[in-house]
């Protein structure tokens, strides 16, 4: 922890270039390849098509967020925050969806499989709608920002519950993913926190949150590594080398 905090002393902790912002984008672009990987033996876990794309759709939205950090332009940054939303809405869809299946052992229905895109959607109209409406581009910064905050931090609370009564049932290396992906969860609660402390007018130093959101991603990428791992071993236990 000492070690980052003198990194970004050193490199610089603006909110859109510093070391931070390349190690996150290492991170998330990493985990969106072994999404796309884990991807190719989502049938080893036979949990349905729907949240296997959600999970997916919900790591490259969020890298593509962490691409914003490289422009200064107000419209970019309220875009930034939209793409987090949706990652937000979508990661979690994707665990409720895992949980429904591997812990209720049901199927989601059908009504619910579009919800996740219409939450979204509505989230990005709004922005739009503020636009056209002339309000002051800080003015909807600081709201979809808000948003953001709250719907992670909404998220994660729901990720952390899920990946919990997952990890009761699973067994063999499941049991670590899980366990991951609810360390993951934590530091997003935890980073979207300290940020709506800053936006309430409760200073908290950059470096902090930014090495929060930074264990996110470590997290994260430790997560899906974990779960590429596992998918690929049950190929190879039931189909050799051949996969």
């Amino acid at each position: 922890m000492l070690f980052m905090l003198n990194l970004f002393g050193q490199y610089g902790i603006e909110e859109n270039i510093g070391f931070h912002t390349i190690l996150s984008n290492l991170f998330w672009w990493m985990s969106v390849v072994l999404m796309i990987i884990a991807f190719r033996y989502r049938r080893f876990w036979n949990v349905g098509y729907t949240p296997w794309s959600f999970l997916f759709f919900g790591f490259l939205f969020f890298a593509i967020r962490e691409l914003g950090h490289f422009s200064t332009s107000p419209v970019i940054n309220s875009l930034r925050h939209i793409f987090g939303i949706w990652s937000a809405i979508f990661l979690t869809s994707a665990f409720t969806f895992f949980f429904i299946g591997v812990y209720q052992r049901n199927k989601p229905s059908l009504i619910s499989t579009y919800l996740p895109v219409a939450f979204a959607s509505m989230n990005t109209i709004i922005m739009f709608y503020m636009y056209f409406t002339e309000k002051n581009v800080q003015d909807i910064n600081k709201i979809i920002s808000l948003l953001e905050s709250l719907v992670w931090m909404i998220g994660s609370s729901i990720t952390i519950y899920t990946t919990f009564k997952m990890g009761t049932r699973a067994s063999g290396g499941f049991v670590n993913v899980f366990m991951f992906f609810q360390f993951s969860a934590y530091t997003a609660f935890m980073w979207k926190f300290l940020g709506l402390l800053e936006l309430l007018g409760w200073p908290v130093p950059y470096s902090i949150r930014e090495v929060v959101e930074t264990l996110f991603g470590v997290f994260a990428i430790i997560s899906i590594y974990l779960l590429t791992k596992m998918l690929r071993k049950l190929s190879k236990d039931m189909y050799g080398n051949k996969s």
